[in-house]
């Protein structure tokens, strides 16, 4: 396979419907001819969002000789501003219709996409095939399918896939934590009745043995307060008791003097 250049005529390639302002040093630059959204409509031009999505095709129809090749490439300035086009791959011989690719914005701001702009480029190749082999695209799907089909019919094709195949969004990331969260919460709603009863009875025999043990502890500490006051008591009777026993001593001890003193005689002068 050899890679060739279209024969140039007056600054202008001979494959027929292709833009011819679009050539340049290597291959042909195919600008956008329709932009279809997530939703399958198309538009002649589009914001799109970080992560968004959209589906391009063509403006020019890309008609190839039996012996002849493509292979789409992306465009380094698109992918610069953070788009990429992922459809990029072999145009088989035979091919006669307009390419199409989905767009990727990898970038963290929005992207504007317009009819015109220009978003792949095709470099042309010769097929040396071997003697007796037979080199024919007419029957094949290729190159997103659709290679004899008419245009409208492509064109509803990649309405179709846009719709059915891809998201608003790259891998639809809100969409997948959303299934996540729902599943996780499904799981633990789950989880919790499952283990919920198991826990109220396990806290309320806990508190249960909360209960039991403060009124131990309250009544062993009122027990040694009770004990501790009647000590105090019978320590204060004891020493009511020695006092009272002193009092008598004391008294007894004065009335002995005086009966003493009564009954000596009075001596006269």
């Amino acid at each position: 396979m050899t890679l060739i250049q279209p024969q140039i005529i007056n600054g202008k390639t001979q494959f027929s419907n292709v833009n011819h302002e679009g050539f340049w040093k290597v291959g042909q630059i195919l600008t956008i001819g329709e932009i279809v959204t997530h939703k399958g409509v198309a538009v002649e031009s589009l914001m799109l969002e970080p992560q968004g999505i959209a589906h391009l095709v063509s403006k020019e129809c890309v008609h190839l000789p039996e012996t002849v090749c493509g292979l789409a490439h992306v465009l380094t300035g698109m992918c610069n501003k953070g788009l990429l086009t992922l459809g990029i791959g072999v145009i088989d011989p035979g091919w006669e219709n307009r390419l199409s690719t989905p767009v990727l914005n990898f970038s963290s701001e929005r992207r504007l996409l317009q009819v015109g702009d220009q978003f792949i480029r095709i470099t042309f190749h010769r097929i040396c095939a071997e003697p007796g082999v037979i080199i024919s695209g007419k029957d094949k799907n290729v190159a997103g399918g659709g290679g004899n089909k008419g245009e409208e019919d492509y064109k509803r094709e990649v309405r179709a896939r846009a719709v059915g195949n891809f998201g608003k969004n790259f891998l639809n990331i809100k969409q997948l934590v959303g299934q996540a969260s729902k599943k996780e919460g499904a799981r633990l709603k789950e989880t919790m009745l499952k283990y919920l009863p198991i826990g109220a009875f396990s806290l309320a025999f806990f508190a249960l043995l909360v209960t039991v043990g403060i009124a131990t502890v309250v009544r062993f500490a009122s027990d040694s307060r009770d004990a501790e006051i009647l000590k105090r008591l019978e320590s204060l009777d004891q020493r009511q008791q020695q006092l009272q026993d002193e009092m008598r001593q004391s008294q007894s001890t004065r009335a002995q003097p005086s009966k003493s003193s009564q009954s000596k005689p009075i001596r006269a002068p």
